[in-house]
């Protein structure tokens, strides 16, 4: 039933998901499955609020609660920065740089920082596997992993693992053994549900927290204290979901990214990635 080209995944099979990593995971994140990335990225930063240690930390710099926009709009910019002009870049430096200067006040366990990699590595793509207009293919997978181990040793986590099995392995595991409820967590989870709206199609923005809700897997929902949504709306958002990604079978390819940056609701007359983070950090 598909109509669409399928140019782009021909010329990512040509490519070497190693040497070529940001080439493809760039075509992946901006041009083959944006939203499904965007969507996909935001899940992965929630399933660390079920990590105890972690959702303890994010809680106590009050950049969540306190000033939520703006944390996610850093977030995604820095995030977006990397993806789009490269790690190698002058902005991707600068992005990777920042990074380095927010973190390195906290204590952070290594386990944690390759649990965190993990998420963004393995979350976007099953969701892109699970809703997309098409699964990811293994070059694909294989790119994805290669960034993100890049991006770690960038920021000297130790023991990244080689390869996407090797990161599904650490999020798996790592879920299984340290998944709980934390109040901070339900905080965490109260506090950024309203920015889930954004991600929605217009339909469904007014059920944006049963939406959010219904796409965490039930031992997400225990750790953060979110309900069970109704059977009606988990029906609604199954279907829709569904039916976006038919839809999107039968579009053209993407000409342009799917995210221009340069600006974001806290920055509408632009930003610097140097300055991109918490005030209170010095430059």
């Amino acid at each position: 039933m598909r109509n669409r080209d399928l140019a782009r995944l021909k010329h990512v099979r040509t490519l070497d998901p190693v040497t070529d990593h940001e080439e493809i995971y760039r075509t992946v994140a901006q041009y083959e499955f944006g939203w499904e990335t965007m969507l996909g990225l935001n899940l992965a930063f929630y399933r660390t609020f079920g990590i105890p240690a972690i959702a303890e930390l994010l809680f106590s710099t009050g950049e969540m609660t306190e000033r939520t926009r703006k944390r996610a709009d850093d977030t995604g910019l820095l995030m977006y920065e990397m993806i789009t002009n490269g790690l190698e870049s002058e902005r991707g430096r600068a992005a990777v740089k920042r990074l380095n200067q927010i973190h390195r006040r906290f204590d952070i366990a290594a386990d944690d920082y390759r649990y965190v990699l993990a998420t963004f590595v393995v979350v976007p793509t099953r969701w892109i596997d699970r809703t997309g207009w098409r699964p990811t293919c293994c070059h694909e997978r294989a790119a994805t992993a290669e960034f993100y181990r890049r991006l770690g040793t960038l920021m000297n986590v130790s023991d990244i693992p080689a390869d996407y099995a090797g990161f599904e392995d650490v999020l798996d595991s790592y879920e299984a053994k340290h998944f709980a409820y934390t109040a901070c967590a339900e905080a965490l989870m109260a506090a950024t549900r309203g920015l889930f709206a954004g991600r929605l199609p217009d339909r469904l923005k007014g059920l944006a927290g049963p939406v959010a809700d219904s796409l965490l897997p039930p031992a997400l929902r225990v750790a953060v204290g979110a309900p069970t949504p109704a059977l009606p709306v988990r029906m609604l958002v199954g279907g829709l979901v569904r039916l976006r990604a038919t839809a999107e079978a039968w579009k053209a390819p993407r000409t342009e990214p799917y995210l221009k940056l340069g600006t974001a609701p806290s920055y509408p007359d632009g930003y610097e990635v140097a300055s991109l983070g918490p005030d209170v950090l010095a430059r």
